[in-house]
């Protein structure tokens, strides 16, 4: 049976608490940079709210120093997914959104904490308005090209910040080196239904987007768990139109098996009735959990047992006979027109793979050895990372500062969660 663990507790200090190599998905949005403001004015752990840092260097420092845990408490074989969405310079730094009619409008906004910033009175031209360091690259005075904000009104690039940052091991704005990541994905999540904010000169925001990375070559990850039906039709094949010309093959892009996802994912936010703004979509979450965190793993050698799949077939589309193709094999498991060996004449087939097993690392102890995956979601928030983890059979720990939140995780995930203090936690694990 899944289990979820909902630990109430500043996010740093929880991570600190995790044992090396313990889950194999850390899979999160963490609060945007100057967007929203989660606790009350006067809640005691204000000062520790990640998203109200002064400057767009210093939150991706953060993000950072974070991501370094996130690769210690990562099993070998792991994933990281982390969601960001960008951030406008000036306005609080949401461009005007909390204004009425705005994308935020009612929401509890960060005060101007961006354009406080950027505009002290005191400050030097030449200096930074933030940091008050010297400003680089522009000797008119102009922001930018510091660790500052850039001019009002332009996005800040976190989310790329992000994931090239991981990619060179280097914070790209401070320049303060980090362990480099292999960056396997950026996944652009469109929302075709997003809030009606302030527009002025700009088109209607509705992207984010996800970062998938990973330490390992040969990290888990199970394409064939997440194909999806294809929306193509086969394409009629190309007849000779010259005499003596043989029929050429086409395309057939129908696969039983399913395609696999692309980089893009359009999937509408949803209704929540609870107290927090900012709630994913289940659905943005079956890929990730389903792909890459697998479904059980060993605890003596801590390999996690993978799909085995068959040599592919080949059935002639328009015969239903099989062929053995001798021309270009398909390399990512769609139809394709091969040539037969048979005749030597090219045809349409349809490429079939099946799943013939799971592997078995052969570790003493038999079934009682393995565990369910893990799925990590450091800003667990109303729990739908935790929701949606336990409902694909997979166990979840979930960290939020807002101990509002568990009463929130409770409704959704019922049965299957257990809430803890910090100290509790900890107390039981040792």
């Amino acid at each position: 049976m899944s289990r979820a663990d909902l630990i109430i507790g500043d996010v740093r200090d929880c991570l600190a608490a995790m044992p090396d190599g313990s889950v194999d998905l850390v899979l999160t949005s963490p609060p945007f940079l100057a967007l929203r403001s989660y606790l009350p004015a006067d809640h005691p752990n204000k000062h520790l709210e990640i998203g109200s840092e002064p400057t767009p260097a210093e939150f991706l420092t953060t993000l950072l120093g974070l991501t370094a845990e996130f690769r210690r408490v990562l099993a070998p074989h792991g994933s990281i997914c982390v969601e960001l969405g960008d951030t406008y310079a000036g306005s609080g730094g949401a461009g005007g959104d909390y204004y009425s009619g705005g994308q935020r409008d009612g929401e509890q906004p960060f005060a101007g904490s961006a354009k406080s910033a950027r505009v002290h009175p005191d400050c030097p031209p030449d200096r930074d308005p933030a940091t008050w360091r010297p400003i680089r690259g522009f000797p008119d005075g102009r922001q930018g090209g510091g660790s500052g904000w850039p001019e009002a009104k332009s996005l800040c690039g976190i989310p790329h910040l992000y994931h090239l940052s991981l990619a060179y091991g280097r914070n790209l704005l401070t320049g303060e080196p980090c362990e480099p990541w292999r960056i396997r994905n950026v996944i652009a999540w469109c929302r075709p239904n997003p809030p009606v904010g302030a527009l002025g000169d700009k088109f209607r925001p509705a992207t984010s987007y996800m970062t998938v990375a990973t330490v390992a070559r040969d990290r888990y990850f199970d394409l064939d768990a997440v194909r999806t039906p294809s929306d193509y039709e086969r394409k009629p094949a190309a007849r000779a139109t010259v005499p003596g010309q043989k029929p050429k093959g086409c395309l057939d892009i129908v696969n039983p098996a399913g395609a696999p996802p692309l980089d893009w994912w359009e999937i509408p936010t949803q209704h929540y009735h609870g107290s927090h703004y900012a709630v994913w979509p289940p659905a943005l979450l079956d890929r990730p959990i389903k792909a890459m965190c697998p479904r059980k793993v060993c605890t003596v050698c801590g390999e996690p047992s993978r799909r085995i799949v068959g040599e592919p077939t080949y059935v002639g589309t328009d015969t239903g006979l099989p062929i053995t193709p001798t021309g270009w094999p398909s390399q990512i498991g769609v139809a394709g027109a091969h040539t037969s060996k048979n005749d030597g004449v090219r045809e349409t087939a349809t490429r079939t793979t099946e799943t013939i097993g799971w592997t078995d690392c052969g570790c003493d102890g038999g079934d009682q050895r393995w565990r369910n995956g893990i799925v990590l979601d450091p800003f667990a928030g109303s729990g739908t990372t935790l929701m949606v983890a336990t409902g694909h059979g997979r166990d979840a720990i979930g960290f939020d500062l807002d101990e509002r939140n568990a009463d929130l995780a409770r409704e959704r995930i019922g049965m299957f969660l257990t809430e803890w203090t910090l100290d509790t936690w900890k107390a039981q694990a040792a």
